[in-house]
């Protein structure tokens, strides 16, 4: 007598994450379209707060460390405008923070449609970063704007602004599958994602630069563990190509690239492994 076996078998393959995601594309694209018009229902100004954001943060922080902090802010955004140096470095992060954030809870938040319809689990942290990918693109559009109005256009090394955003969406990637995985089968996770988040906004060179940080800390081992922070080369290499118009420096890029692979690998790794059991835990 025969009778029927069911192996999760496939859905562990690691080899299959491409082609399931390709094979999924659909999906993907339908839930950021439906994730961007449900975020902005019902507003005013609608899709123009993906503008106003980044800006009114900005314009607050440019506030308080050109007047509130006035003296002990010298310096602090060197031969550029203090708006300008702060939305080149908020843009990208905000990218990240959200993507990562939003990623960490997206399994748990849409826990109905995971435990009702097969689909690669992946989808769900990927497509949640989609809406926070199009904000960031029109923050970035927003920096553009401002930079050519204060400071004039773009030198020809702002063409490797691509290969470094490349290099944090690979970071952002691996990071965003790895917590939400984590998240499912333990809740702490989301708590310690909001912290790590909110120290990463201070340890990475937002409204500074990694200059003053060096000339600060010398070459102190506070020096070394602050640099383990990846985004730090990668803020830093975007302000090199996009304001001073120099080559990234491969000391800053070397070393988020290597973290970002390996981030990656190990998020897929242990996502797909274990995306066969994920419904049983929400």
């Amino acid at each position: 007598m025969s009778s029927l076996v069911y192996s999760d078998a496939y859905a562990r393959q690691v080899r299959r994450v491409l082609p399931d995601l390709i094979r999924s594309r659909g999906l993907i694209y339908d839930l950021v379209s439906k994730d961007l018009r449900a975020r902005y229902r019902n507003t005013v100004v609608g899709f123009m707060w993906t503008v106003l954001q980044p800006l009114a943060f900005t314009l607050i922080l440019t506030f308080v460390f050109t007047h509130v902090f006035a003296g002990r802010a010298a310096g602090l955004s060197g031969d550029h405008p203090m708006i300008v140096h702060i939305l080149c470095g908020l843009v990208f992060w905000q990218m990240f923070a959200t993507s990562v954030g939003r990623a960490t809870s997206s399994l748990l938040d849409n826990h109905d449609l995971v435990k009702k319809a097969y689909f690669p689990r992946e989808v769900m942290p990927l497509a949640s970063m989609g809406i926070c990918i199009v904000n960031g693109i029109i923050g970035f559009l927003l920096f553009m704007v401002v930079r050519i109005w204060l400071e004039g256009g773009f030198g020809w090394n702002a063409l490797w602004t691509p290969v470094i955003f490349l290099i944090q969406l690979i970071l952002t990637t691996g990071i965003a599958l790895l917590c939400a995985y984590l998240n499912v089968y333990y809740r702490d996770v989301g708590y310690i994602v909001e912290v790590a988040l909110t120290f990463g906004f201070y340890a990475t060179p937002i409204f500074y630069s990694i200059e003053q940080v060096s000339a600060a800390a010398g070459n102190s081992l506070a020096l070394k563990l602050y640099m383990l922070n990846p985004m730090v080369g990668i803020i830093s290499s975007f302000r090199q190509v996009l304001l001073d118009n120099r080559a990234p420096s491969l000391d800053l890029m070397l070393y988020p690239l290597a973290i970002a692979v390996i981030v990656l690998l190990l998020g897929i790794v242990m996502f797909r492994r274990n995306a066969a059991t994920i419904a049983d835990h929400l």
